[in-house]
């Protein structure tokens, strides 16, 4: 530990400069994040219960997975925003319009615009949908575009259900009026054909033919009933607009409020870059220090005879002067067995 410390005070300056730049970068992209970041964001209440409570999962057929109303909506959502054809579709209804057509690479921008995009449940049937842009003006349209397109995309993928469901009822129908009209044909002709009193046969076949007209008929009803019901509902419940109601409706923020998260984040990421970089230098330094410059081991020097001849040097005479052998010699032996002028060998 002495040696990471020792090579620590050794490169104080540089590591104080790296600090002060790694992490000087990372606080001022922070505060610029924090300052010039604007949100705005709408809470939306979804009233419908769900057809469906629980869903399948994937990895685990028979273990059913709880989703609620709030949940449901958030997912849809969320797949939505992945599609470039839904971003590009709110953006367009925006002041943003501009800066995507002038945009090199319009993917990229709808990436930006998609990675700012927060949907989040607040409980079982609610939900928030944020937006954070260095342009304050544009934060409260998106949301709004986001909504309005979302409720559109909606209206269409059940429009075109509608009219997969109706066009199938519609065909099933058919099927069944012209056994409807068959079986009354049938008991028409039975009846043309037996104008006096019946047999007991007569009579047991005019009533399986009746009771088949019953049955067609009864069947031709529940058809269109249930084609009319199919149709009537979707409409009705956009109509009323009680499944998706926007309690809280997005408005443009006076100051910053959207950049606290993306602010701690960058200056999380260059703290720990800083501290993790001066790691490696110290660490690195005092590796290399031992290996280049560290004691030599005596192993290594045993089969050498002759390290060195130091000769008598003539030194300046005067009081604590001494000449260059005995200040080697009292270096190389400090307990005072070494003697002037003598010679390592």
């Amino acid at each position: 530990m002495e040696r990471y410390l020792s090579t620590a005070k050794r490169y104080r300056l540089l590591l104080v400069a790296i600090l002060a730049l790694v992490w000087g970068t990372g606080l001022a992209a922070a505060y610029a994040e924090y300052s010039g970041t604007y949100e705005s964001q709408a809470t939306i209440w979804v009233l419908r219960a769900s057809p469906e409570l629980t869903a399948t999962n994937p990895e685990d057929p028979g273990l059913p997975v709880i989703q609620t109303v709030a949940s449901q909506q958030a997912e849809l959502l969320n797949q939505l925003l992945q599609t470039d054809s839904f971003v590009r579709d709110v953006v367009m209804r925006t002041s943003l319009r501009q800066a995507l057509e002038s945009a090199p690479i319009q993917r990229q921008y709808l990436d930006g615009v998609r990675r700012h995009f927060r949907v989040q449940t607040l409980g079982t049937n609610m939900l928030r949908v944020s937006f954070g842009s260095y342009d304050r003006h544009a934060t409260a349209e998106v949301v709004s575009a986001a909504i309005d397109v979302r409720g559109e995309r909606v209206v269409e993928a059940r429009l075109a259900g509608t009219t997969a469901l109706s066009a199938l009822y519609a065909r099933v129908g058919e099927v069944a009026q012209a056994q409807a009209i068959e079986a009354q044909r049938q008991l028409d002709e039975f009846n043309a054909s037996h104008t006096g009193a019946l047999s007991p046969a007569d009579a047991n076949h005019q009533g399986q033919l009746q009771l088949g007209l019953d049955f067609a008929l009864a069947r031709l009803s529940d058809l269109r009933g249930r084609a009319d019901r199919a149709v009537v509902a979707a409409s009705v419940l956009e109509m009323s607009g009680m499944e998706f109601q926007v309690v809280d409706r997005p408005t443009e923020p006076l100051s910053p409020s959207g950049g606290g998260r993306a602010a701690a984040l960058l200056a999380g990421v260059a703290f720990a870059a800083g501290a993790l970089l001066v790691t490696l230098l110290v660490v690195c330094g005092t590796l290399l220090a031992d290996h280049v410059a560290g004691p030599a081991d005596i192993r290594r020097l045993a089969p050498a005879r002759l390290f060195a001849t130091v000769p008598r040097l003539a030194t300046a005479k005067g009081p604590g002067a001494s000449d260059l052998r005995t200040s080697l010699a009292a270096i190389a032996f400090p307990d005072g067995d070494a003697t002037s002028g003598r010679t390592s060998r």
